[in-house]
């Protein structure tokens, strides 16, 4: 189980600083911090194009996500 705490949420405005130049909202922000506290880039959303562009920092590396959809 994971919930938005205050790391949670400081990683989360960390990760829309980083994305400035591809705008990210608290919502894909906080599905990016989930994804790397939880060590997985599987994600359920409906916003492909996006996660396409984002990382998840997990250990010393950036993943790319696999952005499932219904």
């Amino acid at each position: 189980m994971w919930f938005l705490d205050r790391a949670a949420l400081i990683r989360s405005f960390e990760l829309m600083r980083r994305y400035a130049d591809h705008p990210m909202d608290l919502a894909d922000a906080s599905l990016v911090a989930a994804a790397e506290a939880l060590r997985t880039t599987s994600v359920f959303t409906m916003d492909r194009r996006d996660f396409a562009s984002y990382r998840a920092r997990i250990g010393r590396s950036w993943r790319r996500f696999e952005a499932l959809s219904g």
